[in-house]
């Protein structure tokens, strides 16, 4: 069955379907998506795993959208950090 999964975003849906507490942890999430997809095992396999930014780019889009969502508190934190980053540009 897995190996019926090619995008990028339908492994994405996968882990956060399985793994609910990737949903809040995109180090997590990586880490799984890596072990699972590309066969990571350590440092040295990373320089052709698939790309951290894609990986999250697509949870994002997900939750965006309503679905996986993450726990309140993570939800929240992320807000915050997004207001202080936008604070932070418009003081430059």
């Amino acid at each position: 069955m897995l190996d019926k999964i090619k995008k990028t975003k339908e492994k994405v849906e996968y882990i956060l379907t399985h793994y609910p507490e990737s949903r809040n942890n995109d180090m997590l999430l990586c880490q799984l998506y890596w072990q699972q997809w590309d066969n990571v095992h350590n440092m040295s396999d990373l320089h052709n795993a698939t790309p951290a930014e894609a990986i999250t780019r697509n949870r994002r889009k997900f939750q965006s959208l309503g679905l996986y969502k993450a726990d309140k508190k993570v939800k929240e934190g992320r807000l915050l950090n997004a207001v202080d980053v936008r604070m932070g540009i418009n003081a430059i």
